[in-house]
Formats: C-alpha cells, structure tokens, sequence
C-alpha cells in the first residue's frame, strides 16, 4: 500500500465532514445524562401544564365576557324610558360594558364611558373594539351593541403567565436539583461497586465488594451477587493455586524417578540385563503413577466445574455387584459381605455412582488386613438412602478426619499405601454433583464410609444377605 496515498479533494473530505459535523458527543457520566433528562422531563411537564392551564382559561374568560354581554343586553333590551338612562349611566368606568343603542345609524342612547359612535371612521361600519368582546343585536328596529371588556382577563392573564413562569423556573431548578440528588443516592451502589473492582484490579486480589445499600433493592441485591461472584472466583484461584502447588509436588517423584532411571540406561553398555529390566519396571510405574494422577485430577476438576448432573433411577443391586466382582479382583483373600435391598432404587448419575462406589471401596480393600472382612449395608433414611461400607483395618485417627476428604491428604495410617489421596475427594466431589453427600465414622476396629444418594420413588423395603 502506498503511504504517501493523499485522498481526492472531491467527496472524501466533504463526506468526512459532514459525519463530523453531525457528530454527538453525549456526557459520560450516567449521573449527568440521568440529571439532564431528569430536569428537562420536569420542565416539558410544567410548560405543558401551564400551556393547558392558560387556554383552558383563556376559553374560560372569553366564555364568561360573552355571557355577561348577553345579560347585559338583556337588560337593557327589557328596559325603557327613566330605567334604560339609569342603567346606561352606571357603566361609568373602562372595565364596565360599553353600549350604544342606535337607529338608522345614529347612537340614540349610549353609556358615558363610550366614544359617540361605534363605527369605523371610514367604513362607517361597526367595529369592535380590540380588547373588548363585541355583541351586536337587532331588537324593534333598535340596534344594540355591547362591548365587553377584556382588558382585565389579559390583565389576569398575565398575572398567570408570571406566576407559571416563575414556578416553571423554580420547578425546574428544583428538578434539577432532585434529579441530581437522586441519581447520586441511585448510582452511588454503583459508584462503589466500580471503586472496589478498580481496587481489585489495581491490587491484583480479590477483595470483598463493598455494598453500601442498607435495603433489599437491586443494587443491594446486585452488590452481593458481585460478593459472591468475587468469592467463587477467589475459591477456584486458591483451589487451583493449590491444585497447581499439590500437583507440582506429586509429580515431582515419579519424575526424579524416571530422570534417575534414565540417567542409568544412559550407562547402556555397563550395566546387565536385570538392572535393564528393573530400571524400565521403575519407569513404567512412574508413568503409570503419573498417569493415573493426572487422569484423576482432570475428574476431579471436571466434576466440581460442571456442577449438578441429570439424576436418573438406578437399581443399587447390580452396581453394587459389579463394584464387589472388582473389589474382590483386586484382592480375592478379602470376605466381603453385601447385605443388599433388592427393590432399593437410587437417583443418581450412572458413571458418577460407579465411580464413588469404587474409590471409597478401593479405599476399604486398600487398607484392610490380609484375609480380612468387608461389610457393605443399605440404610434407608427419609428421602435418602445410604451404602455403608465397613472395613475392619486400623481405623482413621481422629485428627484425621477433618482432612480426610482434602486432596492428596494421606493420614497417619495412610504412609506407604498405593493411591494417589484423590480417591475419597473424588467420592465426595462425585456426590455432591448428584445431590449426595459422604460421611464417615472411625473406631479402633475400623472405618465405615456412608453415600447418601436420593431415594428414586416407589423403593419398597426388604433385605437380603449375601456373602461373597
């Protein structure tokens, strides 16, 4: 592209023009715009008010001026002689009637605040007055003409429009005004609100947002939604921090071991067939480790991060089956017992159970004695229905089981023991997803694991034991 490229003198500059020339700039403060509307809907509603006002009584006046030229000339029209004079020499003033009775054109009675003729100079026609409401009546070859005056309406009249102006005024200063002190006890949440996430971008932490409201509105509602949010963004970082931290740390060995191995088969030519064999048997297991901890760290994450699963109805006796066939694959010196419902169904999430059912299993066979016992009862509860499974290993010490659930927590009997620690923080991630939860109880003589699932509907009782 050229760079020395200069536009045509013709429309390009015109039309950049004109778009600049009906360019808009709008205030950038939502308090200003919200102030400016504010006080502009205030003044539109009072010109409009005072617009209605003065012509409804405008036609109000005008209506009332012809109204009393009709009385008046009915008055007069009734009256004769003596009477008609008098009531004729009481219109002595500009703001009372002026009238002229006249024949042929020629004034035979009039009022004495009158001109003597109510005509035209050169028309000689009659012609009202401009600020007075004419009336002109033919009666027995008499003509009647009644002015009304309305000097004193437009005299009101004005007087309105002062005072209308002057509340216009105050009216809109005083919109002004409000409209700029609501609009702060408004925005001011938000005011707040934006400050605290300026902070927490500024510091680089996740901070409480700050809610000054003290009502249940929707910016109160709005700033602790925020609060929460900031909350949850602050668990995941420090869980993932942590996850990061634990994750380092457990891959740490099989790495050392896999480095340490390879640097023996670097020695290829020294060293004999079994130490060959044995330093790919270490690396091997470091591999397999590793991977079995990262693939149970992706499930552990995923479940947390999905949330609730679609719960389904589920026999608990065929899953229960299949969990001790593998169990008893893993060790077949174990007793294991199965004291099963046959009619109990669960609700729950197929994988998800299979999957807890055998990581607390998995945790029973791991720490049982050879040729020990494992029993595995269904306790129904409300609308809960619990699997127990009961091992007879050394129990869990008591200042082990706040922690017991925590990632790659290994208690005081845990040291030594295959497993990665994820399999019961698995278990419990597994059935919060479905709606459960996971309890345990520890003696000297054992430890028993309780998932409570949520009872499908129509799960009748009835026991069946069986040893296998």
């Amino acid at each position: 592209m050229d760079n020395n490229f200069v536009p045509p003198k013709g429309g390009g500059a015109g039309r950049t023009q004109v778009s600049r020339k009906h360019l808009v700039t709008y205030p950038k403060s939502l308090r200003t715009r919200f102030t400016i509307q504010t006080g502009g809907a205030i003044v539109s509603l009072v010109v409009a008010f005072a617009l209605i006002t003065l012509f409804a009584v405008s036609i109000h006046l005008y209506d009332a001026a012809v109204s009393d030229a009709s009385s008046v000339y009915s008055g007069i029209s009734e009256a004769h002689g003596t009477t008609l004079q008098v009531l004729l020499h009481e219109y002595t003033r500009k703001v009372d009637p002026h009238v002229w009775i006249l024949k042929d054109h020629r004034v035979l009675f009039r009022s004495p605040n009158t001109t003597p003729y109510p005509f035209g100079p050169l028309t000689n026609a009659i012609v009202p007055h401009p600020l007075s409401s004419r009336l002109v009546h033919q009666r027995e070859g008499l003509q009647y003409v009644v002015d009304w005056p309305l000097r004193p309406d437009i005299d009101l009249l004005g007087d309105l429009v002062l005072v209308m102006g002057i509340t216009g005024v105050a009216a809109a200063a005083g919109g002004v005004l409000l409209g700029r002190w609501t609009t702060h006890r408004v925005l001011e949440p938000v005011k707040r609100m934006t400050h605290s996430v300026e902070r927490m971008l500024a510091t680089n932490q996740f901070l409480p947002v700050e809610n000054p409201s003290r009502t249940d509105d929707e910016f109160s509602r709005l700033a602790g939604l925020l609060s929460q949010l900031v909350q949850t963004l602050e668990s995941r970082w420090q869980r993932d921090r942590t996850l990061l931290a634990d994750a380092a740390h457990q891959l740490r060995t099989p790495l050392e071991v896999i480095r340490g191995n390879l640097d023996i088969l670097r020695d290829w030519d020294t060293i004999d067939r079994a130490m060959e064999e044995e330093t790919i048997a270490a690396i091997d297991r470091a591999v397999s480790e590793m991977i079995t901890l990262v693939g149970d760290l992706l499930t552990l994450e995923h479940v947390r991060n999905d949330g609730p699963v679609e719960l389904a109805p589920y026999s608990m006796r065929p899953l229960l089956e299949d969990a001790v066939e593998d169990a008893r694959a893993l060790n077949p010196d174990l007793h294991i017992t199965l004291h099963a419902v046959h009619t109990h169904r669960i609700l729950g999430h197929e994988p998800f159970v299979r999957r807890a059912l055998w990581a607390v299993l998995e945790n029973a066979v791991k720490y049982s004695p050879p040729g020990g016992a494992i029993d595995i009862d269904i306790i129904p509860q409300g609308p809960f229905l619990g699997i127990t499974i009961q091992d007879h290993g050394p129990g869990i010490p008591p200042e082990d089981i706040p922690h017991i659930f925590t990632r790659f927590f290994r208690g005081t009997n845990g040291h030594g023991k295959p497993g990665t620690g994820l399999g019961l923080s698995i278990a419990e991630a597994l059935m919060k997803s479905q709606r459960g939860s996971i309890t345990v109880h520890s003696t000297a003589h054992g430890a028993a694991f309780t998932l409570w699932f949520l009872r499908a509907p129509n799960s009748s009782p009835g026991s069946a034991e069986e040893p296998f």
